[in-house]
């Protein structure tokens, strides 16, 4: 926020994908009188988890080390795993020689393991879903409808906790990577929401 106040930004519209989402979702929930969220994109981001949701079953692995294990690989073996979590279909990434994934694990996963690993353990730690703000700005909420990392049941809750000021899209036959698997149906939401305020008419918002 202070770069954009120090460039003269005074409006803005914020998106985040996963963390990002808290992020954006935190940036909206900020009181500024210098620069304003307009409008605001959350996408498959566990902002409305709670900390009992993970010994309740809520998500795929009831540990949080576990969890941290696969969302911060140090191994092919949990390169692969999260893959496979974040994927609907299956992808030629499971099939690459153990040498190409360890290239990429110290090129994208070493650098600040340990702090990574303390972060997911404090987004989860004694969250509650009546301590997050509800924000005021309206709401574009995208899943994808087989998310195993951040279910589709907290996009749901994310919609009841804002109400009539959020819309939420889920996006067919993909996972929590449903850019990567759905990037034209992504795109085409995301532009026409944030350019013209509406979704494509093709696409339904869902029911809750």
């Amino acid at each position: 926020m202070r770069v954009m106040e120090a460039q003269g930004v005074r409006r803005v519209s914020v998106a985040g994908l996963s963390y990002g989402g808290f992020v954006a979702y935190c940036m909206a929930a900020m009181e500024r009188e210098t620069v304003v969220v307009e409008k605001v994109v959350v996408c498959g981001s566990g902002v409305c988890m709670e900390e009992r949701d993970v010994k309740e079953g809520l998500f795929p692995v009831t540990d949080l080390d576990e969890a941290a294990s696969i969302l911060v690989p140090q191994t092919p073996n949990k390169l692969k795993e999260l893959v496979r979590y974040s994927f609907f279909k299956p992808t030629l990434f499971s099939w690459f020689p153990s040498c190409f994934l360890h290239d990429f694990i110290e090129t994208m996963c070493r650098d600040y393991e340990q702090e990574k690993r303390e972060l997911i353990k404090a987004l989860v730690k004694d969250r509650k879903l009546s301590d997050i703000p509800k924000i005021s700005q309206p709401t574009l909420i995208i899943w994808g409808e087989h998310d195993q990392v951040f279910p589709l049941e907290l996009g749901h809750r994310l919609k009841r906790h804002l109400g009539d000021n959020a819309q939420l899209v889920v996006i067919k036959k993909a996972g929590h990577a449903f850019c990567a698997e759905k990037a034209n149906e992504f795109f085409s939401i995301f532009k026409s929401y944030l350019l013209d305020f509406q979704v494509p008419a093709e696409v339904s918002p869902s029911n809750v």
